[in-house]
């Protein structure tokens, strides 16, 4: 992976898209099929929430490791490649902490 601007930009706006369409989703699921409230945390659709954070908590892994592994030539180009690493740890940490409560809490109370 070649080190660039896009980088900075990149996992924190793809970290968003995913908060907003889990959320959105789980206000449509929950206003169209929502599961019942007995059957506490472990629901489809908490599952669901589990399951789309743990894939893209991994995604985001994959590419800052991708972005640490670069050998970059110049200054500005390890210095992109750092910021780019940082940049994707925090959306992987963000992904993995905002997907954690699905463990426990019920959905649609």
């Amino acid at each position: 992976m070649k080190p660039n601007a896009w980088h900075l930009v990149v996992g924190l706006a793809l970290w968003f898209a995913w908060f907003c369409a889990t959320y959105g989703g789980l206000a449509v699921a929950c206003a169209v099929a929502p599961p019942p409230p007995a059957q506490g945390a472990w629901t489809w659709l908490n599952g669901a929430v589990l399951l789309l954070g743990a894939g893209c908590t991994a995604a985001f892994g994959m590419a800052a490791w991708a972005s640490a592994r670069v050998t970059a030539l110049d200054e500005r180009q390890r210095f992109m490649a750092r910021a780019a690493t940082g940049l994707y740890a925090i959306a992987a940490l963000s992904t993995a902490l905002v997907a954690l409560p699905a463990v426990v809490m019920t959905p649609c109370v």
